[in-house]
């Protein structure tokens, strides 16, 4: 897939545009860049998402702590997995908040490459003040000959999807209320840094991944997929503060991958939660440790047996 920053970087062949921040790509996000590429399939064009960096929230409200369900990194990934030939990355800014409706169809979606359709969900706002909608979009789109399709929001058991919700569902270990939401596994996106090789002296090496500002569930122990590369793997997980040593302020994520044995540091990983195994415990001896680390890896093992054979 291609990253662009600007919808006519560089010569696409009839663009059919998906356009929003797609923060989660929930499954409402889901449906609306599944029908771009459906009917960019039958009017043989592209398939184009349009998105926005910074998440507007955290430019216009500093003061509100958003955690974000995905990286960007993670979301280009996740719309690349969709199908999507090319992503528009824009920089979301105060000064480009306070573009007008017209300006912002003008300059970012008119040029060289302009759309030969777009779709938004029908709680797309844009332009100064919010004030831009899928009903003003329509009729300046309009004027340049360009059709709008406006998608309703996904509901599932009488609830809107949300990045909010999802937030929430998540926050509270919810994994399986947070998977029907999102169409996919509850996942994070990071890089395998160095730690303090603690796993590796008590024989169970971990891969420690830093999650950026990535949502995570609850402290405590998963069983998990790890997806390197086209491969997955099963693998243990602790969230958690490391109680039974020094204690940390931050949050710390580690995974060890079963009978694993190669090196992975730098590489970028995806870690898929599938249930937890138990809260985190401090041990007041590193042998006390290890024999619940052991059990915990056998009930892992079990896990994923029984998921196998059912």
């Amino acid at each position: 897939m291609k990253i662009l920053n600007h919808l006519s970087e560089i010569r696409i062949k009839k663009p059919v545009v998906a356009m929003g921040v797609f923060d989660g790509i929930h499954l409402g996000h889901q449906t609306l860049i599944k029908k771009v590429v459906r009917r960019a399939r039958i009017i043989k064009g592209t398939p184009v998402v349009v998105t926005f960096f910074p998440h507007p929230v955290q430019v216009l409200n500093k003061n509100v702590d958003v955690s974000l369900l995905v990286s960007l990194k993670h979301r280009l990934q996740l719309i690349e997995d969709l199908g999507v030939s090319a992503c528009a990355v824009i920089r979301f800014t105060k000064k480009f908040s306070l573009l007008e409706p017209k300006d912002f169809i003008e300059k970012y979606l008119m040029g060289s490459s302009r759309p030969a359709e777009i779709f938004v969900g029908d709680d797309f706002h844009f332009g100064k003040n919010g004030l831009g909608n899928g009903r003003i979009l329509k009729q300046i789109a309009n004027t340049f000959g360009v059709r709008v399709k406006i998608v309703r929001s996904v509901e599932l058991n009488k609830k809107r999807i949300s990045s909010s919700l999802l937030r929430k569902l998540i926050a509270k270990g919810k994994l399986g209320d947070a998977e029907k939401f999102l169409g996919r596994k509850v996942s994070t996106l990071g890089k395998v840094v160095h730690g303090d090789h603690r796993g590796k002296r008590i024989g169970t090496p971990t891969a420690n991944i830093n999650p950026g500002r990535e949502i995570l569930p609850p402290m405590g122990v998963y069983a998990v997929c790890v997806r390197l590369g086209s491969q997955l793997f099963n693998a243990v997980a602790n969230i958690g503060q490391r109680p039974s040593f020094k204690k940390e302020n931050k949050i710390n994520l580690e995974v060890h991958i079963l009978d694993f044995c190669r090196n992975i540091y730098g590489k970028e990983i995806e870690v898929l939660f599938l249930k937890k195994i138990r809260n985190e415990h401090r041990f007041k001896t590193t042998k006390l440790l290890i024999e619940q680390i052991e059990k915990d890896k056998k009930k892992v093992l079990r896990y994923f047996l029984q998921k196998k054979s059912s």
